[in-house]
């Protein structure tokens, strides 16, 4: 008895000694609901259907608010400098499955911080992203409805792997720069992708750009081309007491998209806001803007082949309202309706859909 308390002493003087060092927090937000969208893809991978089809589905990872499990550890190593590690992972919440694409692959970094700024190595947000969530109307939520997480066609710039980033805050002035490496043999350009960024933010008013590029590999009929991508983006938000507004402009430009000398391009405009009409209940509207200019279809994947008369040329015009209540301050019910018109887009001029669910932060 003697020794089993003496042993419990010494992890409790333990534990409390590394308590005191690094502090850590686990945090997350798990989502569920279901999603009504009418003309969409349907059929079999042999005899598919585009845009005949209505469906009923439950969002992959979150249709409000992307599941997510984090740790996030602080370390203070005295002198105003601090060690710190996040590591952010999510999953289906229909099903129960982790993402595909690994255990981490939300976050996985670790940095040094200070009143310099901070320096964070590992897979990250990107400048980018980090960028357009100051003036999205809706701040990424209903990120499978709204095209800004993925602006350019894809999710390349949501997170970048292998990055070093450096963001700093002084007074009302945020700076932002990274380089993610391509970690490929003999070249030090080949996969890498370099940001910079600027914002800022004074009496309710928030401004901010960036500008991002970067090269990638891609392979077309047998042959090996690399892709020249260039991405800027810039924007403003006001918020003043229950109200906010946002607007902002993003374009994407990747040359070689699809053979030699081809060039597929993504420019997206937005402007919308949100209104807290009780201390519980919120509404946020906001219309969102994509036209796509190359030889295939940037907005709705491989299926969905453009018609009409300048098959170069599509567009989507997205018209989104949702509204949330909440229960506390960690749980709260969301609905959402939206339309999505569509030019040049076969078989598929338009789609509505609406969303009900429930989402909980811890």
């Amino acid at each position: 008895m003697k020794k089993s308390l003496l042993a419990l002493a010494v992890l409790g003087t333990i534990a409390g000694v590394a308590s005191a060092q690094t502090s850590i927090t686990i945090y997350g937000t798990i989502d569920a609901g279901v999603r009504h969208l009418t003309n969409a893809n349907g059929g079999t991978a042999t005899a598919p259907t585009v845009g005949n089809d209505s469906k009923w589905t439950m969002g992959s990872g979150g249709t409000y608010n992307q599941n997510r499990l984090g740790f996030k550890g602080v370390e203070d190593l005295g002198g105003g400098l601090n060690a710190h590690f996040n590591l952010e992972l999510g999953w289906n919440s229909g099903t129960g499955v982790g993402d595909a694409a690994g255990l981490f692959q939300r976050t996985a970094l670790v940095g040094l911080g200070g009143a310099w700024g901070s320096l964070d190595l590992g897979r990250q947000y990107s400048v980018n992203f980090k960028t357009i969530g100051l003036y999205d109307p809706f701040v990424y939520k209903y990120t499978g409805i709204v095209p800004l997480a993925t602006q350019g066609g894809s999710t390349a710039l949501t997170r970048l792997s292998n990055n070093i980033q450096y963001s700093g805050k002084f007074g009302g002035v945020g700076v932002m720069a990274e380089y993610a490496l391509g970690e490929v043999a003999g070249s030090t350009s080949a996969g890498a992708t370099q940001a910079i960024g600027a914002n800022y933010s004074a009496a309710g008013f928030t401004v901010g750009t960036a500008y991002t590029q970067g090269k990638r590999a891609n392979a077309v009929g047998g042959t090996d081309l690399t892709n020249d991508m260039k991405n800027w983006t810039v924007g403003g938000a006001y918020m003043t007491g229950p109200f906010r507004v946002a607007v902002g402009y993003a374009d994407n430009k990747l040359n070689n998209a699809f053979g030699a000398g081809t060039e597929a391009r993504t420019k997206d405009w937005w402007v919308g806001g949100h209104m807290y009409v009780t201390p519980a209940a919120a509404i946020s509207v906001g219309y969102y803007e994509t036209k796509g200019v190359s030889s295939l279809n940037l907005l709705g994947g491989a299926a969905n082949l453009l018609g009409g008369a300048n098959p170069n040329d599509a567009k989507r015009k997205l018209f989104i309202v949702g509204a949330t209540y909440a229960l506390s301050k960690r749980t709260n019910f969301y609905a959402d309706i939206d339309n999505a018109r569509f030019t040049n887009v076969a078989n598929q001029p338009t789609q509505t859909g609406f969303s009900v669910g429930i989402n909980h932060l811890f």
